[in-house]
């Protein structure tokens, strides 16, 4: 049952915190305390209300047991285990509190508006950025927010909950928050010119598009929306031609083609590199740890250049640390939170409906952003998890209604 009592709900305060602090640059400190004064009051829920069905058991202990077992092979250990620590320990402490927390029904207008309250602080930021610098921030002008990748990546992932109140399905009193913000959104999104955003954020909206279209029964509605969805990739479109020319002007005055961009790409000399790297332990890798690999090959001073840190693709990362079985159970974890937000998308509960299409569309944006780079690491990570924590709690908590 809801609480009604609303002094209990500044125990949320921390969850709030954590929230806010998360895109931020050199708060590490503020946010892991945040982090475990939120897990001591997910604990309290806990214990008050009863242990709930904790959700991918199998898979997540598959996935932490393979990093785990790791340390038996990893060419450094005590780095592994840090890193394991770190990405797997944090990442699984603000998935279960987060979870938990939305179990409350309260929780999730909280969570929600929260994640709203966050989003519009980032822009503050950019806007009080772009007003020091006396233009729009750049290259290393977004070290605040983590640079412009990783900020790129934590608007991809707060996307399905803009889309989520943009509906206004969930939580009226958001909707037209997020109405003001959306238009912000995209004009902060354009500036951090990273051109795979773009990508994702199509994905996004069509999965969304779809979902919608998918459960409309009127004629007449159907055909409205499939225009306005039509209108807006070919507007996705043209923003991602666009920011390709903030990122090459050179060549867009040449007149050089998509095509031929994409060709000339660093990134396949870098997969290829890595690849090779692959192929010389394929079954175990060298450890868990997404910096490892890097510290095991990159020998020379000179070369290869600095953005051959990682293989930055998540998925050749795994196989780098974990080797090919690495990779499966990994994929296994994705499928399986996939096969539970296809399930509460095809419920014939509306919000459940919902908050399982934003959860398709979160695993959506997540792997596509995650194909040229990987931002399956620290920030971006937590947040991750947080997204998947709260729509997987609000989706159990509704179904038990």
């Amino acid at each position: 049952m809801e609480n009604n009592n609303k002094a209990f709900y500044w125990l949320y305060a921390p969850a709030v915190l954590f929230l806010a602090v998360l895109p931020l640059n050199h708060t590490m400190a503020l946010r892991l305390t945040a982090l475990f004064l939120t897990a001591i009051v997910a604990l309290r829920i806990f214990i008050k209300n009863g242990a709930p069905i904790l959700p991918l058991k199998l898979p997540l202990a598959l996935w932490a047991g393979m990093a785990l077992l790791s340390l038996t092979w990893s060419v450094d250990p005590v780095f592994s285990l840090t890193e394991i620590k770190v990405e797997i320990g944090y990442g699984m402490l603000t998935f279960f509190s987060f979870f938990v927390l939305t179990r409350d029904p309260g929780a999730w207008k909280i969570l929600q508006r929260a994640l709203l309250a966050g989003l519009a602080g980032t822009f503050l930021l950019v806007a009080v950025k772009a007003y020091q610098l006396g233009h729009a921030p750049s290259g290393n002008d977004w070290d605040w927010q983590h640079g412009y990748v990783s900020y790129s990546t934590y608007l991809i992932i707060a996307m399905p909950f803009l889309s989520l109140s943009l509906l206004g399905a969930l939580d009226n009193k958001a909707r037209t928050i997020a109405w003001a913000l959306l238009p912000i959104y995209l004009g902060v999104a354009y500036l951090t010119a990273n051109r795979m955003f773009w990508v994702s954020f199509c994905l996004v909206f069509v999965i969304f598009l779809a979902g919608t279209w998918h459960k409309m029964t009127d004629a007449n509605a159907r055909r409205k929306l499939l225009m306005a969805g039509v209108a807006g990739i070919i507007l996705t479109g043209i923003t991602f031609f666009s920011v390709m020319q903030m990122k090459a002007p050179e060549a867009a005055m040449s007149g050089t083609t998509v095509a031929t961009t994409f060709g000339d790409s660093e990134r396949y000399i870098i997969w290829q590199y890595w690849l090779d790297r692959v192929a010389e332990r394929p079954l175990g890798g060298v450890g868990f740890g997404r910096d490892l690999p890097h510290l095991v090959y990159i020998k020379p001073v000179e070369w290869p250049p600095f953005w051959f840190a990682h293989g930055h693709n998540m998925f050749l990362n795994y196989a780098l640390q974990l080797g090919i079985p690495g990779v499966m159970v990994f994929l296994f974890l994705l499928g399986a939170m996939g096969r539970l937000f296809w399930r509460a998308y095809r419920s014939d509960d509306k919000k459940i409906g919902l908050a399982g299409l934003a959860g398709l569309a979160l695993l959506v944006a997540f792997i596509s952003k995650n194909m040229t780079d990987d931002l399956f690491w620290r920030t971006d990570a937590l947040f991750f998890w947080t997204a998947a924590g709260i729509l997987i709690g609000y989706i159990q908590q509704t179904g038990k209604k």
